[in-house]
């Protein structure tokens, strides 16, 4: 039976008139290196850029990460490889030009994943490793043929890294560095430019095919210190401000600003070389995890204002979610028995430390180092200036890591990762053939029951093996002048855009 998915809800009533919508500036600490989704999907990017593109399909932040339409109105499912998607009529890229089956072909297609050099460096090629072909069947269907039985890769086509751009602006550049100076797609607001260290610059595409975009413009200012961009918003110079850590908030005028945010769908790990001396013994592995209090680092470091997940899952990833799974337990005194019986006698074990790229991040690792102090593990901490000097080899260390859903399935997280192409994967930290053979049955599945049982056996690999340490979900914080209609979602993504329901009014 063929499955199809259609439209099912209005899209949403512009929140302001064209001549009454505000500019904004919003302080955040760093900015993309590239504005084009292919390239990565840290944060400065999926924050900033997700307003600037579109794909075939979206995912809706405020509904639990459900895939919705965008530039395709409808897809189905025609057999267990292949989806066909109808594009809808008229949406238009930046330049006013109409997007066309050739854009898609274009936009998925093998060289915007290979990316400039040739060689595949691309957060794309990750994502979208099993697509065989992208092919026009009408001049507004479009078929999308996986090399395997693919069951989530609408969902991946409706994540970072499948947004669609246009092929003759891309040619028209004629380079991928032209390119990055002013790429066209079709999101809300397009890019103006990029200056590095300074800012990025949107302006509202107001062709937008859902809706009219709530601003004018939006200037992205790179502030690095969060004392600086509090003082700015307090001064009036900012009217958001990004990256707010709990110990800031008492510095927030209420009665003229709000503090909102949460805790986010973002797993902050330990990745772990499994392959070094003593972090080879899963026993050792174990005890990083058991010294760990993450209450106490919660409260003291977060204002109890994020949580633990129940393991690498999240409920987005709906049936094969598992609550029963436990949360990561803290037992010191078992922490203590698997170090004595696994022989440790005291030798340093490295973590390679970044400066606060994530938000707390040198605090928790001096708290951590504490921790497994007082169970008699010898942690040192080496900074570190960037990430190519935390993955050279050999690492032989422990270090800070993110596990981001980039799509609601359990395939987007640790399998994104620890998959065939995934960058852990590629670090050769962690050689379990049977969590790849798990993982590759859970890839591939269709059944329901078969996949939360698959599911459930990942899950406790994870915690057998322990081949990355879960702290607790990331935190985002965010101050905002209080007549700013704007509310942050559970994720990553800043949504400025007419789909973000703090812009929507009833007309």
């Amino acid at each position: 039976m063929l499955k199809t998915i259609a439209l099912g809800a209005v899209l949403p009533a512009q929140a302001f008139g064209q001549s009454a919508r505000p500019r904004i500036v919003v302080a955040v600490p760093t900015q993309p290196d590239y504005v084009d989704p292919v390239m990565l999907n840290n944060t400065p990017a999926l924050r900033m850029l997700s307003n600037a593109f579109d794909g075939l399909l979206r995912i809706d932040f405020n509904d639990n990460m459900a895939v919705k339409p965008a530039i395709a109105e409808s897809w189905r499912r025609l057999d267990s490889t292949t989806v066909e998607f109808t594009l809808r009529p008229g949406v238009k890229f930046h330049d006013g030009s109409t997007v066309t089956a050739g854009d898609i072909v274009f936009s998925l297609g093998q060289e915007r994943r290979f990316g400039p050099t040739g060689a595949g460096n691309t957060i794309a090629l990750q994502y979208q490793q099993t697509i065989a072909s992208v092919q026009p069947t009408g001049s507004s269907t479009v078929l999308v043929t996986t090399k395997i039985p693919d069951p989530a890769i609408d969902k991946k086509l409706a994540a970072w890294s499948a947004q669609i751009v246009s092929e003759a602006a891309f040619r028209k550049a004629g380079s991928w560095e032209n390119w990055f100076k002013g790429p066209v797609g079709t999101g809300p607001y397009r890019v103006i430019s990029n200056q590095k260290d300074i800012s990025l610059v949107l302006k509202s595409h107001d062709e937008y095919w859902g809706g009219l975009p709530p601003f004018a413009s939006i200037e992205f200012r790179i502030v690095p210190e969060v004392a600086s961009r509090v003082n700015g918003l307090l001064a009036g110079e900012y009217d958001l401000i990004s990256d707010l850590l709990p110990d800031q908030f008492e510095s927030i005028d209420t009665s003229r600003f709000d503090v909102v945010g949460g805790a986010i769908a973002n797993l902050r790990v330990l990745a772990i070389d499994t392959t070094a001396p003593w972090l080879s013994d899963r026993r050792i592995r174990q005890a990083l995890s058991f010294a760990i209090d993450r209450d106490l680092i919660i409260t003291q470091l977060w204002r109890g204002r994020i949580d633990v997940p129940h393991g690498a899952q999240y409920p987005m990833f709906g049936d094969v979610y598992d609550s029963s799974f436990p949360t990561p337990g803290y037992d010191p005194e078992k922490a203590r028995g698997l170090l004595r019986e696994a022989g440790y006698n005291g030798d340093p074990i490295v973590y390679r430390l970044l400066n606060n790229w994530y938000p707390n991040q040198v605090l928790t690792a001096q708290i951590l180092v504490q921790m497994w102090k007082a169970v008699g593990l010898n942690v040192a901490l080496h900074p570190m200036e960037n990430f190519s000097q935390v993955y050279a080899k050999p690492s032989h260390a422990i270090w800070d890591e993110s596990f981001l859903p980039s799509w609601p399935d359990p395939t987007s997280m640790v399998w994104r990762q620890h998959g065939p192409g995934g960058s852990q994967h590629a670090l050769k930290i962690w050689d379990s053939p049977q969590y790849q053979s798990v993982g590759a049955a859970f890839a591939k599945s269709s059944d329901n029951a078969e996949r939360k049982e698959l599911a459930r056996r990942a899950l406790e690999i994870f915690a057998e093996e322990v081949p990355f340490i879960i702290l607790h979900n990331n935190g985002a914080f965010y101050a905002k002048r209080r007549k700013l209609a704007w509310a942050p979602y559970s994720a990553l993504v800043m949504d400025f855009g007419p789909f973000n329901p703090a812009h929507q009014v009833t007309r």
